[in-house]
């Protein structure tokens, strides 16, 4: 096979990720001579001294073959603790294996909302995601520069589980409960859309009257989810089922107005909208942070506009 083409099935991993003493359940490769050499098999140790021999040979280039990816992420789920805690991982990459950790059990919750573990997978890296915040003064800058552009559903749920942390952390709420109730809000929000079907999630061009009425559905089928897996937080719920509520009525499923709306669900309907228009779409390209600050502003009957304010002041710091 051309070598050119061989990279097409392999990427690229950090070292620094690994952790000494566990077995790592994936393929490890280097590369020599524009060729990838498998170092180490899948379900063998990985000790210190591979990782200084890899540092010292490799300068820490080391790779997976793409069919291990999956593997790689449930591997990262269950050292996130580990990797968090590490005084020697830089927190670059503790955001990274946050992020590609939790991207990894929101796919697990879309393809089988209604598993037994997905309330206690989704608190489990909801916990550790508002514990880095609040341990780490550069953790938000970090998960931002990480955070994909390009919105997939996954994506978007992690995107606006961290957003919704820290703009309820500027918001002043400090108990560390709410501010896990509110992630967990934040990751589930979409939760619905599981019951969508695909062809109408996806569907790159405008939807029908009929298909927009589904769609319109999705947060009361994610707080029917939601309650039917254990999850109980007046706080997540109306997260989940108001996200897209507006202060002026127009909003959807019930359509809400004024003090009706949860305090969180504002915030989330501001958070739900500002990373949709700041991620590449198939029908739009993503706004800049400044452009995502203006339709707000522009659309302040919808929203809280006081609570608008200090989020634009929150991601126009944190995204420069």
């Amino acid at each position: 096979m051309d070598e050119s083409k061989l990279d097409l099935y392999f990427e690229k991993i950090n070292l620094e990720k690994l952790t000494p003493g566990s077995i790592i359940t994936f393929d490890l490769y280097i590369k020599a001579n524009n060729k990838y050499v498998l170092y180490k098999n899948k379900n063998l140790k990985i000790s210190f001294d591979d990782i200084k021999r890899l540092l010292e040979f490799s300068r820490g280039n080391i790779f997976i073959h793409r069919k291990d990816r999956r593997n790689y992420r449930d591997y990262l789920e269950q050292h996130i603790e580990v990797i968090l805690k590490s005084e020697t991982v830089p927190v670059v990459r503790k955001a990274e294996a946050l992020y590609e950790s939790t991207v990894n059990v929101i796919e697990d919750v879309f393809e089988n909302p209604r598993s037994g573990e997905v309330i206690k997978r989704t608190k489990y890296m909801v916990n550790h995601t508002v514990d880095f915040i609040l341990g780490d003064k550069e953790a938000f800058v970090n998960l931002l520069k990480i955070r994909s552009h390009d919105y997939y559903t996954y994506t978007h749920s992690v995107n606006v589980c961290t957003f919704l942390i820290s703009f309820a952390k500027t918001q002043g709420i400090n108990d560390i409960k709410t501010l896990k109730e509110v992630g967990e809000g934040g990751l589930l929000h979409d939760l619905g859309k599981s019951m969508v079907p695909s062809e109408i999630i996806n569907k790159p061009s405008k939807l029908t009257n009929s298909e927009w009425e589904i769609m319109k559905k999705h947060p009361e089928y994610g707080v029917e989810i939601a309650r039917e897996t254990g999850l109980n937080s007046e706080v997540s719920l109306a997260i989940i089922g108001q996200h897209h509520e507006k202060l002026s009525g127009k909003g959807y499923p019930k359509g809400l107005m004024g003090e009706e709306l949860n305090i969180f669900a504002r915030m989330g309907s501001i958070v739900d909208v500002y990373d949709a228009i700041t991620t590449n779409r198939s029908y739009s390209r993503a706004k800049t942070a400044i452009e995502g600050a203006k339709f707000l502003l522009d659309h302040k009957e919808e929203f809280d506009e006081r609570m608008i304010l200090k989020f634009i002041k929150m991601v126009t710091i944190k995204e420069r």
